[in-house]
């Protein structure tokens, strides 16, 4: 029996693919709707393709521009982008993973431990705590996970906040904006859009977001209004996390297996899923196997972030004066940021002078 805990992307996609191997899997859910709260963006390079075929209604939009906006410079780079209804995308890989012979329980909550073999958890819809016995248990419950914490697995790991809502705001459909510089200290903001007349408008830091918030609504959207919230923490990527102890595991959000750059979670919790679909099966250790099949990549991230964090606006606007070459901008076209080493490497080979940003790494 393997219990997963939380059925979000990396618990459904999980819970399907060990499903699929014929594996007894159970995956809780605390709120009574899968796919809710939305605490997301919901926007994917078309490498998530490499993993399944996206229902159409699972669809928002699908992008073909990226506009990115720094201090004194604003550029446009076509790209291949998808905005996802987060709730049906939760929803979808739930389906896949029930097909495959998993079960779900919503409104179940993960109390604690009762031995090495044994959980406790609440059904919150007739309010009483049950043992289930199991053989595995997965985090996959997010930044705060409660497994990871009833677990020990705990540590100094950082979370962003990131404030997002939807705005009434008409922009153009096909592309989605970006924005750097000191106004976004430490991250960055975005606009995506939903439709014709409404955006997903977020910024991300580690303190004062509320302030930075508001003053990119009102700077981009000329009021303070918006529709609704879709807050949320974003993990920042930490390579010396334990994300297996004994028979606990922790995925996706709760193994911070986001890239630091963007803060996207999907994709990196996708290729966590099969990784850690063979280290149950073929009784592999966790920790090693995945930082050997996407430990690199994460921490590729991680770096560019760190160095991105100490930009100046003056940087932010030689970097984009760079990116506006056709040859620069045909090498971004070619490469997604879920394929960092391959872009970078290319990015370099085109254009030398990338190699100047390098120094602000030291």
């Amino acid at each position: 029996m393997i219990i997963i805990v939380g059925a979000g992307p990396a618990g459904s996609y999980l819970a399907y693919l060990l499903s699929r191997q014929g594996q007894k899997v159970i995956v809780l859910e605390e709120h009574d709707r899968i796919g809710k709260p939305i605490q997301c963006t919901g926007i994917v390079t078309q490498s998530i393709e490499k993993f399944f075929k996206l229902k159409n209604e699972v669809i928002a939009k699908k992008l073909d521009k990226v506009i990115v906006v720094s201090k004194n410079n604003k550029i446009s780079i076509n790209v291949d982008e998808i905005v996802m209804w987060r709730d049906k995308f939760d929803q979808f890989l739930a389906d896949m993973a029930i097909e495959a012979g998993a079960k779900f329980f919503p409104n179940h909550k993960f109390i604690g431990f009762n031995g090495k073999k044994v959980i406790k958890a609440k059904d919150k819809k007739i309010n009483k705590i049950k043992d289930i016995k199991t053989d595995i248990i997965v985090g996959a419950d997010g930044p705060y996970s409660t497994v990871a914490k009833a677990a020990g697995m705990n540590d100094s790991s950082k979370n962003y906040i990131g404030m997002q809502a939807k705005v009434k705001l008409n922009m153009d459909t096909t592309s989605f904006e970006t924005y750097f510089g000191s106004d976004f200290p430490n991250f960055f903001g975005w606009c995506v859009p939903e439709s014709e007349d409404t955006a997903r408008l977020g910024i991300g830091c580690f303190e004062n977001a509320q302030d930075h918030f508001y003053n990119f609504l009102k700077k981009r959207t000329g009021s303070r209004d918006i529709l609704c919230w879709e807050s949320g923490l974003i993990p920042l990527y930490n390579p010396k996390k334990t994300i297996q102890k004994n028979n606990v595991y922790l995925i996706g959000d709760a193994a911070t297996q986001v890239k630091a750059t963007t803060g996207g979670g999907i994709i990196p919790s996708l290729k966590a899923a099969h990784t850690l679909s063979d280290c149950i099966i073929k009784n592999m250790n966790y920790n090693w196997e995945f930082k050997k099949q996407s430990g690199i990549e994460l921490l590729l991230h991680l770096k560019v972030r760190n160095f991105l964090n100490k930009f100046s606006d003056k940087d932010y606007g030689k970097l984009l004066n760079l990116m506006e070459q056709e040859k620069v901008k045909k090498i971004l076209k070619k490469y997604d940021r879920d394929t960092p080493i391959p872009l970078l490497i290319n990015l370099l080979l085109k254009e030398p002078r990338f190699l100047y940003f390098l120094t602000k790494a030291f």
